[in-house]
């Protein structure tokens, strides 16, 4: 089977996310790679999915085009950046052959704490992000730490890893979680962390973060998702 000379990308949207893809982050990255004819989209899909259920299809999708793909580039948002840590570590191990490019996590939730979605979740006695990233990473404590040691593993076989959060992010919560991560990240890992600023923009060499733009009744983790283009 003859590989194509077009890298691969795979999207993993929010915790129930359905997202445009012609006005995300994720159609930027698809542009500048390249890669239109190889993005896979990993959302939710309906009522009973969930984290693991996502994980299991993005590992199938993977073992299908094994033949066919050279490189991998990784994008996720939200709970997708949990989804897209375990995905790089799953096809590290699976495909150890293929390169592994880019990676940009988008206002991600480490868990190192349930955030106030979660406690109303399990107060409704619904599934939570919380407990579901828990079985994501095994069931066995707290995925908060083993998502940071999966993304400094990640972050040392990918090519370029990235970081995108804000402190005003009202819904990862930066007290006591987002800011664990930001804090235990290894420097040696070589991770860009950029820091967004409601209200203003941000640039890096080849990306700018516009929060000034947007829905401001949105919270600013909603907001990300639609408020990053590279250049």
């Amino acid at each position: 089977m003859v590989r194509t000379a077009c890298p691969a990308l795979v999207v993993f949207d929010g915790y129930r996310g359905l997202h445009d893809g012609d006005r995300t982050a994720a159609a930027g990255l698809t542009a500048l790679l390249g890669c239109g004819d190889s993005t896979y989209w990993n959302n939710w899909s309906e009522r009973g999915d969930s984290l693991k259920r996502r994980f299991d299809r993005a590992s199938a999708w993977l073992e299908m085009r094994l033949g066919n793909i050279t490189e991998v580039n990784v994008i996720g948002l939200s709970m997708g950046c949990q989804l897209a840590v375990r995905f790089v570590h799953h096809a590290s191990i699976k495909a150890p052959s293929i390169e592994f490019g880019q990676l940009v996590l988008i206002a991600p939730d480490p868990k190192y704490r349930p955030v106030e979605r979660d406690v109303e979740e399990i107060k409704a006695g619904t599934s939570s992000a919380f407990e579901e990233a828990v079985a994501l990473w095994g069931g066995r404590g707290l995925a908060g730490p083993r998502f940071v040691s999966g993304l400094a593993d990640a972050a040392n076989r990918m090519e370029r890893t990235r970081i995108v959060y804000c402190r005003s992010d009202g819904v990862a919560e930066w007290s006591a979680n987002v800011e664990l991560m930001v804090d235990e990240l290894p420097a040696t890992t070589g991770i860009e962390l950029i820091e967004a600023i409601d209200g203003e923009v941000v640039s890096t060499d080849d990306m700018t973060v516009d929060l000034g733009v947007g829905n401001p009744e949105l919270d600013v983790h909603d907001r990300l998702w639609e408020s990053i283009i590279f250049v």
